[in-house]
């Protein structure tokens, strides 16, 4: 076996500890913000002899969680209030009402409702087949909403045969709406999409409490204006294509831009042969009532449900065309592309352009993404996995085009070939750190003067001890006036634990370079004789807290810069 497909089957064999493991480091590590005073003792663990701790077998992954049973009983549909007619197994509601369904239909649903009707399916142990059109289809209706009622547990199947031409005639998804859709109950849906996309509407999508499970050829979750969770568990899956997807950038009434994805509770699984979320303005990651959500993406080979002959040329986690807020909860990724990506200079159908910005203030990242050698791995990432249909750039744990702003939360990049890259990064807050096969936190050209700022947190970066690599490098500057960095690199000018294009400058805070930099000092900042660049397990003293970390490699030297007491 290559030694390229020796470090893919072990980032694959350990991630499934990762979070366990995340959210144990975290109960000893609560680090204070810049130039708060701070008492007790810190544990940190370098990132590569954490990730040896993972050694546990996983596959690509599958998911057991949600289930229905179809059931074969007769169908009936009944309504106190509303308007409806049947003809040949097809059942078209024509009023606003709220609208029963029970057992087994061979047809169609389909909606004609008033522009400003609202429609209400209540689903109690219900199945629908067809095999000619989506098997619910809304073509008119001010907003309907499908709710699977408590304790049932209802299917969708859409047996079509794989979309291959454009047919205004058919619907896209399995349930299908050209109006505002919402899905909600406390009972299970299950979805099964094999012509094109899941659930799809041509408006605003939203998902609250109920079990659902949608599979599908193409995206399993699409709202054309937006998507939004609220609560329940959702299980999204794309054999061919991206799990959630978002693609009007037109301005509402509001005046805001259309296109965002929002997660504020419950938990998400995304398994996607493409991008894990695909948002065409902003993805949101917070929390709105009292329960935190929990995402988890898997894209590429990393799903077991990507088919072999998958035809797509991005991989990411999250991919945004303009900002991406993590404000809390978790969101944990396995990606053969970039983990968390923001795009730059997008033009909007309302005149605007995408910023490429990554906020990170709260919750925690958690990711491994594939990075091999020379960046592509002779086309070994694709979507069918070893076999290599396609090649993909190597991945970066977050990539923002312009702006990465990490001001709280906790990151954890296992893997990635660069692990922070960004125009401008700011670090202001918040616990991070990076393992990388090239330069672990790298400020890039872009629209800016590329710069690295660290005013606060904690950042713990670590790159190889030999290679044309650095820990932190700046194709600008980097400065520091608070905060605690650990960086570990090569011992050279021409590749460092840390470097930039223009001057390192330290005016606070404290640094510790496992390897070689070229430092400015200034302010109150001392240097400081300390011995942490061996392998092993090390302990160093700040203002009276103690820091423990570990390197699994042997570096050149080590340089201490602080603006307080020091000690090993």
């Amino acid at each position: 076996m290559s030694s390229s497909n020796v470090r893919e089957v072990f980032f694959m064999k350990k991630f499934k500890n990762m979070i366990a493991l995340l959210l144990a480091a975290l109960l000893v590590l609560s680090l204070a913000a810049c130039g708060a005073a701070v008492s007790g003792s810190q544990t940190t663990t370098d990132n590569k002899s954490q990730a040896a701790a993972l050694n546990t077998a996983s596959d690509p992954v599958t998911d057991s969680n949600i289930t229905a049973k179809e059931t074969t009983d007769s169908f009936s549909l009944t309504s106190s209030d509303g308007s409806f007619s049947s003809s040949d197994n097809s059942y078209i509601i024509s009023s606003a009402g709220t609208y029963v369904l029970t057992g087994c239909l061979d047809g169609q649903i389909l909606v004609e409702a008033g522009s400003d009707d609202e429609v209400i399916l209540e689903l109690t142990g219900c199945t629908i087949n067809c095999d000619t059109d989506s098997p619910i289809k809304v073509l008119s209706a001010g907003k309907v909403e499908i709710s699977a009622k408590s304790d049932t547990e209802n299917v969708i199947n859409d047996t079509r045969s794989v979309k291959t031409a454009d047919d205004d005639a058919q619907g896209e998804g399995a349930i299908y709406a050209v109006c505002d859709l919402k899905i909600k109950g406390s009972g299970t849906l299950v979805v099964n999409a094999g012509y094109n996309n899941g659930i799809h509407t041509t408006k605003d999508l939203e998902i609250q409490k109920l079990s659902l499970k949608c599979t599908a050829y193409n995206n399993a979750l699409k709202g054309n204006d937006s998507v939004t969770v609220n609560s329940g568990a959702v299980v999204a899956i794309s054999t061919n294509g991206d799990g959630v997807k978002t693609q009007n950038t037109d301005a509402n009434k509001n005046g805001e831009t259309r296109g965002d994805i929002t997660i504020s509770g419950g938990s998400v699984t995304v398994y996607a042969a493409g991008d894990g979320f695909q948002a065409a303005h902003d993805f949101v990651l917070t929390t709105e009532e009292d329960s935190a959500p929990a995402v988890v993406i898997y894209t590429g080979s990393y799903s077991g449900y990507t088919a072999s002959d998958a035809e797509t040329s991005s991989y990411k986690g999250v991919k945004v065309q303009n900002e991406l807020n993590i404000e809390s909860g978790s969101i944990t990724i396995q990606s053969y592309d970039d983990g968390l990506h923001a795009d730059y200079g997008t033009s909007f159908d309302d005149g605007t352009k995408g910023q490429g910005t990554i906020n990170i203030s709260g919750g925690s990242v958690t990711m491994a993404v594939y990075a091999p050698e020379n960046k592509t791995a002779s086309g070994m990432i694709g979507p069918g996995g070893w076999g290599g249909q396609q090649t993909v750039s190597g991945a970066d744990g977050i990539h923002a085009d312009g702006t990465l702003n990490i001001s709280g939360g906790s990151v954890y990049i296992d893997s990635s070939y660069e692990g922070l890259e960004a125009n401008i990064i700011n670090i202001s807050g918040g616990t991070t750190w990076v393992s990388a096969n090239d330069d672990g936190v790298n400020a890039t050209k872009g629209n800016a003067t590329p710069q690295i700022n660290v005013t606060g947190g904690y950042l713990d970066v670590t790159v190889s001890s030999s290679g044309d690599i650095d820990g932190i490098d700046s194709n600008g500057s980097y400065k520091q006036t608070g905060g605690i960095v650990i960086t570990r690199g090569p011992n050279s000018e021409m590749a460092a634990a840390i470097d930039a294009d223009g001057t390192v400058s330290i005016e606070g805070g404290t640094l510790i370079v496992l390897g070689y930099g070229r430092i400015s000092t200034g302010g109150s900042v001392k240097s400081y004789s300390l011995s942490l660049h061996s392998s092993g397990s090390h302990t160093v003293t700040i203002n009276g807290v103690s820091y423990t970390f570990t390197n699994a490699n042997t570096y050149g030297a080590t340089y201490c810069y602080s603006d307080g007491s020091v000690s090993s």
